[in-house]
C-alpha cells in the first residue's frame, strides 16, 4: 500500500511538473498587433545634374498603419523579435529652395526591424522591455509628381526600441512601444531632361500600441 501510495504522489508531482513545463514552452512565443504611427525625420542631399542643389531638401508626412511584432524568449528575459507592418504611402514633397516643385512623389513602403530585446519582469503584471537591432526600409512602389521616372532603393540601417506589456492573465495583454530607426534611401529622378539624385535620410519614429498575446 505504501509504494501505492509513493507511485501514485510520484506520478502526480511528474504530471505537475510536465504541466510547468508545458506552460512555460507555451509563453515562449508573443505577438504585439495593433496601430502604428510611422514619423519621418527626414532631411536630404541633392544633385541635380550631378551639381549640388545648394539649400533643397524633402518633407515627408506622417502615416498611420497596422504593425505586428512576432517574438520567442531564448531565456526568460531575452527575446528576439521581428516587427513589420502594411505599407503605407507616404507623401513626398519638395522643400527648402525646391519648394516651388510641390509633390515630388509618393512612395509606398516602410519601416521593418528584427530586435534583441531584453525584458525585465517577463513573469509580472507590468513588463518593460528594451531592444535594438537592424532596421529595415522597405520600398514596394513609387509614384511620379514634380518628378518624372521617380525610384527609390531599400535601405538597411539601425532600430532602438523601449516598451512594456501590461498582462491581463498569463496569455492576453496590452502593449506599447516607441521604435526609433535610423536608415535612408537614395532616390533618382529626373526633373524634366535633368537627372535628380538624392540621399534621403528618412529616420523614422514608429509609435505603437495594441494587444499582446503569448503562447
Amino acid at each position: 500500500m505504501a509504494s501505492m501510495k509513493i507511485a501514485a504522489a510520484a506520478a502526480l508531482a511528474a504530471a505537475s511538473l510536465a504541466g510547468a513545463a508545458h506552460a512555460q514552452e507555451a509563453s515562449r512565443w508573443f505577438v504585439h498587433a495593433g496601430p502604428a504611427f510611422v514619423e519621418p525625420d527626414e532631411s536630404a542631399d541633392m544633385t541635380a545634374g550631378g551639381q549640388t542643389v545648394p539649400g533643397a531638401d524633402v518633407s515627408i508626412g506622417g502615416r498611420w498603419t497596422a504593425e505586428v511584432e512576432v517574438g520567442y524568449f531564448v531565456t526568460p528575459n531575452v527575446a528576439i523579435a521581428v516587427a513589420g507592418g502594411f505599407p503605407p504611402k507616404f507623401n513626398v514633397d519638395a522643400s527648402g529652395t525646391l519648394a516651388s516643385l510641390g509633390r515630388a512623389g509618393t512612395m509606398t513602403g516602410g519601416p521593418a526591424g528584427i530586435m534583441a530585446q531584453y525584458h525585465f519582469n517577463p513573469e509580472g503584471r507590468f513588463q518593460p522591455y528594451v531592444g535594438g537591432g537592424a532596421s529595415f526600409l522597405v520600398v514596394f512602389d513609387t509614384e511620379d509628381g514634380a518628378l518624372n521616372d521617380l525610384e527609390a532603393d531599400s535601405a538597411v540601417g539601425t532600430v532602438l526600441q523601449a516598451g512594456a506589456n501590461l498582462m491581463v492573465n498569463d496569455r492576453w495583454g496590452g502593449f506599447v512601444d516607441v521604435k526609433k530607426a535610423w536608415v535612408g534611401t537614395v532616390a533618382k529622378a529626373n526633373l524634366g531632361p535633368t537627372p535628380v539624385r538624392a540621399k534621403v535620410k528618412v529616420d523614422p519614429l514608429v509609435f505603437n500600441a495594441g494587444l499582446t498575446y503569448r503562447f
